[in-house]
C-alpha cells in the first residue's frame, strides 16, 4: 500500500491510509483502533463510518508532510 501511496503522492496528490497497527510504510497513517478487516468499525454503523472518514481526510488539511496518528 505505501508504494501505492507514494506515488500518487509523487503525482502531487496527497493521500491517508487507516491502519490497524504501527509502523506502516506510507506517506500519512491514521491509526485506527477496530480489529483487522474492519478498518471503518462495525458493518452498518453509518455514524461511526463517517467519523473515521471525516477523521482521516482532516488529516490531509492537518498534516503537511509524512506522520502517524490515532484517530
Amino acid at each position: 500500500m505505501g508504494l501505492v501511496c507514494e506515488a500518487i503522492e509523487s503525482r502531487g496528490i496527497p493521500t491517508v491510509t487507516l491502519a490497524m497497527e504501527r509502523g506502516v510504510p506510507a506517506p500519512r497513517v491514521a491509526r485506527v483502533s477496530f480489529p483487522y478487516n474492519l478498518p471503518m468499525g462495525e458493518p452498518g454503523d453509518k455514524e461511526g463510518h463517517r467519523r473515521v472518514a471525516l477523521a482521516a481526510l482532516g488529516l490531509l488539511h492537518e498534516l503537511e508532510g509524512p506522520a502517524e496518528l490515532d484517530i
